[in-house]
């Protein structure tokens, strides 16, 4: 075992350093000069020379990305040039939000999905699988901005049962927490259960045309205990290998539902670092949001040989 996990390590810290890479060259492209927009509307030579010298955009780029990265591999995620405060700090702030709103999406998303999908493919052919087929289509098909849109008239301004938006910390009030994040975790979580329902699908049918779910029908065990303990525990390899690709989206992707509904989310953070130029904000976040991808990818390794024995050789 732990000579797999550093194997994984190998080939986790060259993909992080890659991306580094890639942040940083990329964002340097972007048109425009960040110390004109930190400067302000007077833009005096003399403020732009100070703001250039004290972020080091007057250095070569090979010398930015090196004090950069020297300085995020000790812990230091910088300053942001925007607001002034520590980035580890908004990070340590923003991040949990969105860890929870994505955790409870993929609970939704697997709580939906992998039932739905394990239905479809016991009752292939039949209405089951044709109504779990055009829900995983709507799924899959209607935005999610429009759809939390929805979920807010109808049960936030008509039903008056949740709020339309805002956070409430967890341990300010588990209650409070837990409604304002349902209508959004129930958006996220839409969309994504579709895709692992019609992943379910496919990979159960693929599982129990195989020999051992013959075997173990022939050996007379009940159908409960041929699809549970054998046909689904096979057929959920593949699943999470998506749902793990999934929750990583949810955390890098759930700008527009956080927006929509005023979560002070990671979403926000990196969309107000964009359009603020705020350099060492957005190369926080996305190395933030590839650091956590891969840490679940190597969780997901470890789940298939927890699913599948044969696998740990």
């Amino acid at each position: 075992m732990l000579r797999f996990l550093a194997g994984r390590l190998a080939v986790a810290i060259p993909t992080l350093l890659l991306v580094s890479v890639l942040v940083f060259g990329l964002q340097k492209l972007l048109p425009g000069d960040p110390a004109l927009a930190l400067a302000g509307e007077d833009r005096s030579p003399e403020v732009i020379a100070f703001l250039r010298q004290k972020y080091q955009f007057d250095q070569p780029l090979l010398v930015q990305y090196w004090i950069w990265l020297k300085a995020f591999a000790s812990g230091d995620l910088g300053t942001s040039v925007r607001t002034g405060l520590p980035i580890g700090a908004m990070v340590a702030d923003k991040l949990p939000v969105t860890i929870e709103l994505s955790i409870l999406s993929m609970l939704i998303a697997l709580g939906i999905g992998v039932p739905a999908g394990v239905a479809a493919a016991l009752n292939r052919g039949t209405i089951v699988d044709y109504l779990v087929g055009v829900l995983g289509l709507a799924g899959l098909s209607i935005p999610s901005f429009w759809f939390g849109i929805m979920l807010i008239l109808l049960f936030s301004v008509t039903m008056g049962l949740l709020p339309s938006g805002g956070y409430t910390p967890f341990f300010e009030s588990p209650w409070g927490n837990l409604k304002t994040m349902l209508l959004p975790s129930i958006v996220l979580g839409s969309s994504s259960a579709a895709i692992i329902m019609r992943h379910t699908r496919s990979s159960m049918l693929t599982v129990l045309r195989q020999d051992f779910v013959r075997t173990a029908r022939a050996k007379g065990l009940p159908e409960r205990t041929v699809v549970v303990r054998h046909a689904l525990r096979n057929g959920l390899i593949p699943v999470v290998t998506l749902a793990t690709l999934q929750l990583g989206q949810l955390l890098s992707g759930a700008v527009l539902t956080e927006q929509v509904f005023g979560i002070p989310g990671f979403g926000k953070m990196i969309v107000d670092g964009v359009f603020g130029r705020d350099y060492a904000v957005v190369q926080a976040v996305v190395m933030c949001a590839a650091a956590f991808f891969l840490l679940l990818s190597l969780l997901a390794d470890l789940a298939y040989a927890a699913l599948n024995p044969r696998i740990r050789t």
